[in-house]
């Protein structure tokens, strides 16, 4: 499958894929994908979610700041909380 992404939207993943903070985009939307069909069908209740928002606007916040951390360690960190 193919998904075609605004411009914008493919601008700042390939900018993310440059500076080193997730491996590919490819990767990154289909976690986010994932995310979104578990949260959807219930594998995820309202606490995880909350939970997972706040994880990821505490990412946004250490990147702006300069203290990013890769996605995929972001997204196994979340992976491990769930088991």
């Amino acid at each position: 499958m193919n998904v075609a992404l605004s411009q914008e939207l493919e601008k700042r993943l390939a900018e993310k894929v440059e500076r080193g903070e997730i491996q590919s985009a490819d990767g990154l939307v289909e976690q986010a994908v994932a995310f979104y069909l578990d949260y959807e069908a219930g594998a995820m209740d309202d606490e995880e979610f909350r939970e997972t928002h706040a994880a990821i606007n505490e990412a946004r916040e250490q990147s702006r700041a300069g203290q990013a951390i890769p996605a995929e360690q972001v997204f196994a960190e979340l992976r491990a909380k769930r088991v």
